[in-house]
């Protein structure tokens, strides 16, 4: 059984999710207090959290940015800010999906089984993929840059649309093909949720995040990863995880 985390100071939002994911079949943790929260969250082990964005003491932002030091658990903003800037904020702030109050309880449903469950497909099926320019290692949510060697980590939505983008290099993959292999379903037109992790991505991984080289925008169709040199094929790394039989080391 999934645990979800809930934490909104409204209590009357938190009862109704509280009550909406139990009938689901998820085991639900609703509090009100986003410091109880974080202390929850040092004694136990949740699948994915739901945040509001208003609360007192701590704000549902600082609380995203310090789960995300520490943890790529999925994290779902449902708030009564609505405004595209606000979504934004949400996103950059680490999180999966941004929902508006007053929700639709199915949107919800939807959107909480589609995060747990691309996560957990990523985190158990999926293994090391290799290109001329980086090693992304979708278990463990890292991306080495071979240019550098530096390691770095991701969120599990970073992680998911890197990969699309790696396993495809030099194709253009279309705004609407990204969105559903990374979200699970289309956005109907809230573009600017890829905008935002393709600009996260940037920061983490260009060389000059201004002037993308690998992450490319193809102007009226969507992105693609142009790989370093002429070797333009991702390699999957899944045959040099078995044991040689020639007695030499595995890599």
């Amino acid at each position: 059984m999934h645990h979800i985390l809930v934490v909104d100071d409204d209590r009357t939002n938190a009862k109704l999710l509280r009550f909406l994911l139990n009938d689901e079949g998820y085991e639900v943790t609703a509090l009100n207090s986003p410091t109880e929260a974080m202390l929850a969250i040092e004694e136990d082990i949740f699948d994915l959290a739901i945040l509001d964005v208003m609360m007192p003491d701590l704000d549902g932002l600082e609380m995203c940015r310090r789960i995300r030091a520490s943890s790529t658990m999925p994290i779902i903003f449902v708030s009564a800010l609505h405004e595209v800037g606000d979504k934004v904020a949400g996103l950059s702030a680490g999180a999966d999906d941004y929902i508006s109050k007053p929700f639709e309880p199915t949107e919800v449903l939807a959107r909480v089984w589609s995060a747990i469950r691309r996560t957990h497909q990523f985190a158990n099926s999926e293994s090391n993929l290799k290109t001329p320019d980086m090693l992304l290692d979708p278990a463990d949510n890292k991306v080495t840059l071979l240019r550098n060697g530096k390691v770095i980590s991701l969120t599990p939505v970073e992680n998911r649309l890197l990969r699309c983008l790696l396993s495809n290099p030099g194709r253009s993959l279309t705004r609407e093909t990204l969105m559903i292999k990374v979200w699970g379903y289309d956005y109907e037109g809230e573009s600017n949720q890829l905008d935002v992790y393709m600009k996260r991505l940037r920061a983490k991984i260009e060389a000059t995040p201004s002037d993308p080289r690998m992450l490319l925008t193809i102007r009226g169709v969507g992105y693609k990863y142009q790989p370093s040199g002429s070797r333009g094929h991702a390699v999957n790394l899944a045959p040099l995880r078995a044991k040689r039989t020639d007695g030499a080391p595995t890599v």
